[in-house]
């Protein structure tokens, strides 16, 4: 689920600065078949840590925080948070 809401990020930001594919993937460092694959989900592909660095390529950066659950709920949660 991390790297599904990861690869939502990506596609965003591709989407926002107008990019191609072909301009993606030079800005990632990949074949555009690998764009191809990204962004039709084919996440297995793809490390969380590499999807961090495209992320970064895509000028942004990637903060990972442990906070306490509050006490009010009932289970602890593992989210991303876009900003």
């Amino acid at each position: 689920m991390i790297k599904a809401e990861l690869v939502r990020q990506i596609s965003e930001l591709i989407t926002v600065r107008k990019l191609t594919q072909i301009e993606a993937a030079k800005c990632l460092g990949i074949d555009r078949s690998k764009i191809t694959d990204l962004l039709r989900g084919k996440l297995s592909e793809f490390s969380r840590d590499r999807l961090f660095r495209f992320l970064n390529a895509l000028g942004s950066d990637v903060e990972i925080r442990v906070i306490a659950k509050p006490e009010s709920d009932s289970d602890a949660k593992t989210r991303v948070i876009a900003i």
